[in-house]
Order: C-alpha cells, then sequence, then structure tokens
C-alpha cells in the first residue's frame, strides 16, 4: 500500500551514488550528453570547523521515474 502511495506522489528515483566527486560529474555528463534530466542531492558526513576527523561527502543522482532505466544505458554502458 505504501509503495502504491508513494509512487503516486514520488517522480525521481536515484539512479547513482558514489562518494568520488570526478565520479559524480562524470555520470552528469553522461546524463546531460543524452538530454536527461536529473537531480543531485549532496550528503556531508562528519568534518567541519575544527573537526579533525576530516570531510566526506555522498553524492546522489535522482532521475525521473520514467527516463530510469534510459539513464541507466548512459551511466553504466556509455563509453564517454
Amino acid at each position: 500500500m505504501f509503495k502504491f502511495i508513494k509512487s503516486l506522489f514520488v517522480k525521481w528515483e536515484m539512479v547513482y551514488s558514489t562518494q568520488d566527486a570526478t565520479k559524480h560529474f562524470t555520470m552528469l555528463g553522461r546524463l546531460d550528453n543524452k538530454g536527461i534530466k536529473y537531480k543531485t542531492k549532496t550528503i556531508s558526513f562528519g568534518g567541519g570547523y575544527g573537526g579533525g576527523e576530516g570531510f566526506s561527502a555522498s553524492y546522489q543522482i535522482f532521475v525521473l521515474r520514467d527516463t530510469i532505466n534510459k539513464a541507466n544505458e548512459a551511466i553504466h554502458h556509455s563509453k564517454y
């Protein structure tokens, strides 16, 4: 039941997640090249002012649900 209700309102699905900024921007370029709309979210863990633990971030890419197959093809099977 929850899945059905969620499907009515949530139009974006996470298609890729990484902690490597270079890979993140590479994947965004692949989606751009295929004309696929996307949203991004960055989650930061630890670090900060006076922290000494260092910085860590997770980068997430979301695409519209109806383009998820095209996005997966662009991300995982593209040469560029």
